[in-house]
């Protein structure tokens, strides 16, 4: 506006002057001074306008660069907040294509996904003819297989501005024909290892040439469908790993949860309900303390301690292993083994407990029955001589301490070879576990009755009084073993020798109390008069 200003001034003053000339040279001087004042003004008022042109196209350049950015930025966030939200990856894809053509209206936009296989799909193309893009669905990657075919193969851009004189697109007349495009830009989508996702591509009715805009655009269109693409399979990829260890800890017979920093559960796999009794619901509202009993948390809970303490001192977090002994929900008690570990973030954080429970119900039958067969006679049930030596060390030790008596006997069957001799080892073998049974019926529930081989067995009377005691049992078990056996209809008569010793009258030690109720059993023995067993007393009645 100053300069609009300057040049009105200069023009007045010319004619100003002009009219202040005499008249007689009034005419010619008027023009000459006109002529000279153009001269001036006409150069200036030419290089204003020029600069005034440029001045306009440069803010329109600014204007639409600032529009362009301002759509760009606005599509992209679009499409993160869509990611954030976890957006189904075609709708995704959909605004993301939108918002290109919203960029460039003479466009359309198409996004085509690339499998294992090399086989490209279309993922999103909203506004090419259908027939267009079931024509090119599943179409296979290669050199000259049109613009994203090949872009997908060579992993470079391809620009073809003309698709109808291109050779890559000779094969596809029919289709430009159908789908009434003359241009196709197609860029590579490839993640940050270099590998091929898809095609971004854009299709122009007209011949055209991209400008740098476009190819600004075609370039941060492929970038940003990257993200979309590459977040969508890693959410996918979660999925199915989550699904998988769902389905993993879900179906699993071992016990698997998690714990927080504060000892609640965080999760609980369905088949802690077939060992406990609890649903996962009740469970998860119980802390380990109510779960297991005193003595198991006791244990529990000393482990949880040296483990804080290490978690305090920066050390990782000690793993675990061992039994306890859990509470079910209908009062059962059961054993499990609990292997503990702890849990860390991507950044190496301690983030909770992870642990996996062993249901030991069966383990522990075996190994009771293992056990079991270790210390007993397999055909009395009886203790064995092992587990017999054991309980004497343990009621001497007891003897000794309190200034408490035992007593120790040998029993010896007698006639009981003519029994396998004339019937047989099988009733002889049925003659022994009854015998064995009316051990039982005479001696207390704390007395210990063992067979330690053939027709022998050993008895152990703990803390009695008085040595007579001891010989009143000796004397209810001969009596017992006296009366006749039915054997499948067999009427058996045998007896017994039985040598008695007592602590600490006899001896102080297990060795010399059976020395001295061996010897006894044997005098016991030799004094019975040799009998022969009469044939009529095995005959059944």
């Amino acid at each position: 506006m100053k300069l609009w200003c300057v040049m009105l001034s200069v023009l007045m003053a010319a004619a100003q002057a002009s009219a202040q000339v005499p008249a007689v040279e009034n005419h010619n001087s008027g023009w000459l001074l006109l002529a000279a004042a153009a001269l001036c003004i006409i150069p200036a008022v030419l290089a204003f306008l020029v600069f005034v042109f440029r001045v306009n196209r440069k803010l329109k350049a600014i204007v639409a660069t600032g529009q362009h950015s301002t759509l760009m930025q606005q599509n992209r966030s679009r499409v993160l907040a869509m990611i954030v939200d976890q957006a189904p990856l075609n709708q995704v894809l959909d605004a993301l294509v939108e918002g290109a053509e919203q960029m460039d209206p003479s466009a359309h936009c198409t996004v085509l996904l690339l499998d294992e296989q090399g086989l490209l799909h279309v993922a999103s193309a909203p506004h090419l003819p259908a027939e267009y893009n079931a024509a090119i669905e599943g179409i296979a990657a290669g050199y000259a297989v049109g613009s994203c075919g090949t872009a997908a193969y060579s992993g470079k851009r391809v620009i073809v501005e003309d698709v109808r004189v291109h050779p890559y697109w000779q094969p596809y007349q029919a289709l430009v024909d159908l789908a009434g495009i003359r241009s196709c830009w197609s860029e590579p989508i490839k993640n940050r290892q270099g590998k091929v996702l898809g095609t971004f591509a854009i299709y122009h009715k007209e011949v055209t040439v991209p400008s740098e805009q476009d190819i600004q655009l075609i370039s941060e269109s492929a970038a940003l469908a990257e993200i979309v693409i590459e977040r969508s399979n890693a959410i996918e990829a979660l999925k199915r790993s989550e699904e998988r260890h769902r389905l993993l800890a879900d179906h699993a017979t071992d016990v698997i949860w998690t714990m927080d920093l504060n000892g609640y559960f965080t999760y609980i796999s369905p088949s802690a309900q077939k060992l406990t009794g609890f649903t996962v619901a009740e469970l998860m509202q119980q802390q380990m303390q109510q779960l297991v009993t005193p003595e198991s948390y006791a244990q529990v809970k000393l482990q949880m301690k040296k483990a804080a303490k290490a978690l305090q001192e920066g050390e990782t977090y000690p793993d675990y292993v061992g039994e306890v002994e859990q509470v079910c929900k209908d009062g059962r008690r059961v054993w499990s083994e609990v292997k503990i570990s702890g849990m860390y973030d991507a950044e190496g954080q301690f983030v909770g407990i992870l642990g996996v429970s062993r249901d030991l119900t069966e383990r522990r039958k075996i190994e009771e029955r293992m056990r079991y067969m270790a210390q007993h006679d397999t055909l009395t049930g009886l203790p064995n001589r092992t587990l017999f030596a054991d309980r004497l060390q343990k009621a001497l030790q007891y003897a000794i301490r309190h200034q408490k008596s035992l007593a120790l006997m040998l029993l010896d069957l007698n006639k009981f070879k003519p029994v396998n001799d004339t019937h047989g080892h099988a009733v002889g073998d049925l003659l022994l576990q009854q015998v064995a049974e009316r051990l039982l019926c005479v001696i207390r529930s704390s007395d210990t009755v063992a067979r330690i081989g053939g027709d022998e067995f050993i008895i152990l009377l703990p803390q009695i009084d008085e040595f007579h005691h001891a010989a009143i049992v000796a004397e209810k078990i001969q009596h017992a073993i006296a009366k006749p056996f039915d054997i499948h209809g067999l009427e058996i008569h045998i007896s017994c020798s039985i040598g008695l010793a007592c602590y600490p009258e006899d001896g102080e030690t297990d060795l010399a109390l059976t020395k001295l109720a061996d010897q006894r059993m044997y005098q016991q023995k030799s004094a019975v008069e040799p009998m022969r067993l009469n044939p009529l007393d095995l005959q059944a009645e």
